[in-house]
């Protein structure tokens, strides 16, 4: 594959997955390679390249005489999956980032003070769009990102660009309203590891983390951990 056509995939694929992240299309939503190639103004070929390196993400599958469609939302087994992985993940970017403090500290603060402000928001809204809450998982998400910026691991960044999208799938029920949105527990708790942070207590931060992801997990039906996991 020449670079140029390396390169045009690349773009379409990271357009597609921006509107899947974004909510452009529901769960079970088919994707048309046609009809994509039309709004992007490309050819077919690097549409479907995109769509078959995106269902490797599991972000959407393939299904016989449909093509391909949105996947669905993560099962409570796979959720459960999924914070074992950001447990082990995050813990060891925590540890790292730790080693920079006062810039994961100043970082931690931007981070929730937006959270905040856009939980607030969603709260003050009778209807809130879902401009709205991509916003307040972006906030969140950062929370979490500032970890990673200061971990210093390639490899770590790596693992959470992986585990995002999945994330993504968890956050599809957006549609059912404002009150599937953990903001007041997930603010909370992060004004925990904040303080923790706060004090440069690693020990009380890291348990306080833990219990963010542990919380998260059962907020959103996820299966609990095998016993000595």
């Amino acid at each position: 594959m020449s670079s140029k056509r390396q390169a045009l995939r690349a773009d379409v694929q990271e357009e597609i997955q921006n509107r899947l992240m974004q909510g452009d299309w529901r769960p079970g939503a088919r994707l048309s390679i046609d009809g994509l190639a039309r709004d992007l103004d490309v050819s077919p070929t690097p549409v479907r390249e995109a769509l078959a390196a995106l269902e490797r993400s599991e972000l959407i599958t393939y299904q016989p005489l449909k093509g391909f469609v949105v996947a669905p939302p993560l099962t409570a087994e796979q959720i459960g999956e999924l914070i074992d992985a950001r447990l082990v993940v995050e813990l060891a970017a925590f540890t790292r980032a730790f080693g920079t403090w006062q810039a994961l500290l100043d970082d931690l603060r931007e981070a929730y003070a937006e959270h905040a402000r856009i939980a607030e928001q969603i709260a003050g809204e009778p209807k809130p769009d879902y401009a709205l809450f991509h916003a307040y998982f972006e906030a969140d998400n950062a929370f979490h990102e500032a970890f990673f910026r200061h971990a210093g691991n390639h490899y770590l960044a790596s693992m959470r660009d992986v585990l995002n999208a999945h994330g993504h799938r968890m956050r599809q029920t957006w549609s059912e309203g404002p009150e599937r949105i953990d903001a007041a527990d997930a603010l909370a708790e992060h004004a925990e590891i904040l303080a923790r942070v706060e004090e440069h207590n690693h020990d009380g931060a890291q348990a306080a983390l833990r219990r963010h992801l542990e919380g998260v997990r059962e907020r959103s039906g996820g299966a609990a951990s095998l016993p000595g996991a």
